[in-house]
């Protein structure tokens, strides 16, 4: 039986998140280093930015996503996946692409975060690919402020970016605070979250190279 959601720690403990934050920097670096990304954020981005944006996210949310989450709904209580906050991202996303009048893709390689050291697929490691897209998640939020500075009108369809809308900060804090809970409770283990995390924002970098969108 799961340990309960209690005790959770103190509003601004460091611990997991703060680890995984450490761990994941220079990928996190090499993800706003990617030409993607940078024309998305540059002061000339327009549509054609964005739509390929899109192309290229929908390629890695659709295959991290159903691998991340379903790790997550069979090894964890319903009351603690709640406690998270973490719904798929990847229908807001399909709904955005359309609105810009691009085709959703027919089918996505779903892709298995595996860790470099071999590290075999668990909660632990899923739960760090889905800590990598909860982050990305809140970055959106101030990516798409910009972009509705710069295009105006021009942008069309922000679901995705724009997920959680004004409840954005509170949403990170409290996935925060629920992952450090799982990590007080003996529920996921450190470096395999490390690992996952990793592990999910390589396949970040390297996966839609590998699709039929617009080169990167």
């Amino acid at each position: 039986m799961q340990k309960s959601l209690k005790p959770f720690p103190p509003k601004d403990a460091p611990g997991l998140v703060g680890a995984l934050r450490s761990a994941t920097a220079d990928l996190h670096q090499a993800v706003e280093r990617l030409p993607v990304m940078t024309r998305l954020t540059a002061a000339v981005a327009d549509p054609a930015d964005y739509c390929r944006y899109l192309s290229a996210m929908a390629l890695v949310y659709g295959g991290l996503e159903p691998g991340l989450f379903a790790a997550l709904t069979a090894g964890l209580s319903r009351q603690w996946v709640a406690a998270l906050g973490v719904r798929p991202k990847f229908p807001a996303l399909c709904a955005d692409i359309e609105a810009n009048g691009l085709r959703v893709p027919a089918s996505v390689p779903v892709v298995v975060v595996t860790p470099a050291d071999g590290t075999p697929v668990s909660l632990s490691t899923a739960v760090g690919g889905l800590y990598v897209l909860e982050g990305a998640t809140l970055g959106g939020r101030l990516i798409v402020r910009q972009l509705r500075r710069q295009l105006g009108g021009q942008l069309i369809g922000a679901s995705f970016l724009d997920f959680h809308g004004d409840q954005a900060a509170a949403a990170w804090k409290g996935f925060s605070r629920a992952l450090e809970g799982l990590a007080m409770a003996q529920l996921v283990v450190s470096e395999q979250s490390i690992a996952g995390a990793r592990a999910g924002l390589r396949s970040g970098i390297s996966h839609p190279r590998r699709g039929r969108h617009e080169p990167l």
